[in-house]
């Protein structure tokens, strides 16, 4: 089995999806956001090479609000479950598929990446926000599903609110395309929702099941 294909990546890899959209919810109604959430999720694009899954986020501390929202997404009776952000991860992961199968546009993602990864700017200066908006614009716009955020319309409107709101649909494919890296498919989504949630319990606590 290939040694990234353990439940610890995989929960790893989908708190960063679910981070990334809880991301883009919050810009789209209150035009704000964690600014440590956001850097977390938004550097997880430029880390190509980790020694593990958990280094792409900058450790478990990055994703701490994505392993939460594991817990409270994958349980159906749950009184916090939002069907938009399970709305909004399920067409991400669709939308990582058609990303995965089309080689031109990973090709041009790629490039963009390796030029944001040459840019001396902080990943929070509007500077490298506006590139990674416009690398989402630019090579994922064509792709299907379309992703929509639906907020208030004078964050939507505002041209930095915007480029975060894209900057981290970005951060959410890339988290799509290392879970599936990491052995996610979407029919285990479902049938393994009560691992995801144990291994995100574990982790959030430090204890064994973070290591299984």
């Amino acid at each position: 089995m290939n040694q990234l294909h353990t439940p610890v990546n995989q929960t790893v890899a989908l708190a960063g999806l679910f981070q990334a959209v809880q991301l883009c919810k919050n810009l789209a109604q209150f035009g704000r956001c964690d600014a440590d959430q956001l850097g977390a999720s938004l550097q997880s694009i430029l880390v190509q090479d980790a020694d593990n899954v958990s280094d792409v986020y900058h450790g478990f501390g990055g994703i701490n609000k994505g392993l939460r929202l594991i817990r409270s997404q994958l349980t159906p009776t749950h009184h916090e479950r939002d069907l938009d952000i399970t709305r909004h991860c399920i067409s991400l992961i669709q939308l990582g598929d058609n990303l995965i199968s089309n080689n031109e546009t990973v090709d041009q993602l790629r490039s963009g990446i390796d030029k944001a990864q040459q840019l001396d700017f902080n990943i929070l200066d509007e500077v490298m926000i506006n590139h990674l908006a416009n690398l989402y614009r630019n090579s994922i716009s064509h792709l299907s599903p379309r992703i929509v955020i639906s907020g208030q319309q004078q964050y939507l409107n505002n041209e930095l609110v915007a480029a975060k709101i894209r900057a981290s649909l970005l951060a959410g494919l890339r988290s799509v395309v290392l879970w599936r890296q990491c052995g996610g498919t979407r029919p285990g989504l479902l049938l393994s929702r009560s691992k995801y949630m144990r291994v995100a319990d574990g982790i959030l606590r430090g204890g064994s099941a973070a290591s299984t």
